[in-house]
């Protein structure tokens, strides 16, 4: 395999790490948490660079990337702030994917708006009651003439209260059935019936992870993604490619911890000399280089057999869990090697240390990431 990167994958990355260093400071990054509202400029720079064009086709006016090209963005975005991923990720990345299922119609009407970067899209399936367990959606959408009338809840949709419209799963067929019963829609997010509230959290705080609430919503049957009922391939297809997204993000954060709990550590001296040279925290630099290099192979090879068209839900599953762990760990090593300071606001690991353990829940705890490994590996209970 040929781990190394196109010139134009390479500027991909060079690109929008300049763009990253000079923009989204960290003195930008504490201002936008403490404000707590959705950087829309952000959204409108990132569009300019082409970023949610990722995986839009060339006939659409995207870049024809795929996820080798959303696992370098996802990276070098982790490096800065898990809130600008989630600015970037729903849209890009969920959306783009879930709308690649569509028909022509759809095809030609949103994704050419995606890749302008002027469509912001949320991935709506957790419910209260159906998280880990995505096949029990309870949301309900009934046929009405030329359209579905959609009730229910949702949960955990990031972006929802910014964004023009849902990628939403809905039951149209009975509970009994399960997956088989699901649909995906396009919803308009400003519908009349749909409602959100904040969810108050301890990281992200730019961008918003609320309820929604649906009441009698109607939605036109020609924005039904895919077949009614068939929602489940295109679901699995957009949550490995979350699983790996995901999984870059924090390949990126761990290579974050690292590289500023090293500048510490070299500056920092104790008993006549560098901190970082101690072999307690030495190896602790080892551990983490080594963890995070590991993730980094991980999440490629998951993103290169997406790519190619084969099967990779066990590793996208297998990167997720590795790098997601990874990632806390090292936030927490990046933490010790700063001592007191580093539970202090004014040094940017606190800030990794909370956001890192989002992704350990978020699409797909860990807990759930082995079970799927173990069924792809023929184990059934």
């Amino acid at each position: 395999m040929d781990f190394s990167l196109t010139e134009e994958q390479e500027l991909l990355k060079s690109t929008l790490r300049e763009f990253l260093t000079s923009y989204c400071t960290e003195e930008w990054i504490q201002a936008t948490e403490q404000k707590g509202e959705y950087p829309y400029d952000l959204h409108e720079r990132m569009a300019k660079l082409g970023l949610y064009g990722l995986v839009v086709p060339e006939e659409y006016g995207g870049s024809g990337g795929g996820m080798i090209e959303a696992a370098i963005v996802s990276e070098e975005i982790g490096r800065t702030s898990g809130s600008i991923g989630q600015v970037h990720m729903p849209s890009a990345v969920f959306g783009g994917y879930a709308l690649l299922a569509a028909g022509p119609e759809l095809k030609e009407r949103f994704l050419p708006q995606l890749a302008e970067g002027t469509l912001k899209l949320s991935f709506a399936l957790t419910e209260p009651e159906a998280g880990s367990d995505a096949a029990s959606v309870r949301t309900r959408a009934v046929r009405d003439g030329d359209e579905f009338v959609i009730s229910g809840a949702k949960i955990f949709s990031t972006a929802a209260d910014t964004a023009d419209y849902l990628v939403l799963t809905a039951r149209t067929g009975t509970p009994e059935e399960r997956h088989r019963g699901l649909t995906l829609f396009l919803v308009d997010a400003k519908a009349p019936g749909i409602s959100t509230s904040r969810i108050p959290k301890i990281g992200h705080h730019a961008v918003q992870s609320p309820e929604v609430g649906l009441d009698d919503v109607r939605v036109p049957a020609d924005l039904v993604i895919g077949e009614v009922g068939g929602a489940w391939p295109a679901l699995n297809d957009v949550m490995d490619a979350e699983r790996i997204a995901v999984a870059a993000l924090c390949t990126g954060l761990a290579q974050r911890c690292i590289d500023v709990a090293l500048e510490y550590g070299m500056q920092r001296r104790q008993f006549g000399r560098q901190i970082a040279t101690f072999q307690a925290i030495s190896h602790m630099f080892a551990e983490m280089e080594t963890e995070t290099s590991a993730a980094r192979l991980l999440t490629f090879h998951s993103a290169w057999l997406k790519d190619q068209g084969l099967p990779c839900s066990k590793a996208a599953s297998i990167a997720k869990v590795y790098a997601t762990e990874c990632a806390s760990r090292t936030a927490s090593r990046a933490v010790q090697v700063h001592g007191g300071y580093g539970y202090t606001a004014e040094y940017e690991v606190s800030r990794h240390f909370k956001e890192a353990k989002l992704y350990e829940v978020a699409g797909g705890s860990t807990q759930i990431q082995r079970n799927i490994i173990a069924r792809e590996m023929g184990i059934r209970g």
